[in-house]
This record gives structure tokens, C-alpha cells and sequence, in this order.
């Protein structure tokens, strides 16, 4: 893809996805506001991000507005089934 991101945290993910779609954290956050109907400050948006405090309906709509699909999908399955 664009990167390994597979070494970096999912905070670092989303800054640098952000970037490369000519998203600052602050223009994501306004983004994101205005699509979902919340109301994160900057600050507060921004620790949510570092933090690493997001949930998974969170970073779908990231990926909503990023442009990219956010899904988990079993590669393979282990002998007893799990």
C-alpha cells in the first residue's frame, strides 16, 4: 500500500491516512462533527486520537471519511474451528 503501517499504532494509522487524504487532525475532527452530529472540541478530539480511546463504529466513520473500508476478515480458520 502506501506504507508498512502495520509497525505503527492505530493513532499514528489514522494521523498519517489523515494526511495522505489532506486532513489535518483539526479539519478531520471538524469533518467528523459535521457528518455524525458530535461535538468534539479540538482538544478533545485530538486525545481521543492518541489516546487511542476510539470505538469501533468511531473508526468506521474515520475510514467512512478517509475514504477507506474498515473491516475485520478471518484469514483462516485454526483446526478446532475458532
Amino acid at each position: 500500500m502506501l506504507m508498512d503501517l502495520n509497525e505503527r499504532s492505530l493513532a499514528e494509522q489514522i494521523k498519517f491516512l489523515a494526511t495522505y487524504r489532506g486532513y489535518t487532525l483539526k479539519t478531520l475532527g471538524e469533518e467528523f462533527n459535521k457528518r455524525f452530529g458530535t461535538k468534539y472540541v479540538q482538544q478533545s478530539f485530538s486525545r481521543k486520537i492518541n489516546n487511542c480511546a476510539i470505538s469501533w463504529e468511531e473508526l468506521k466513520q474515520f475510514g467512512e471519511i478517509l475514504g477507506f473500508e474498515v473491516k475485520l476478515e478471518l484469514v483462516e480458520q485454526t483446526k478446532d474451528g475458532g
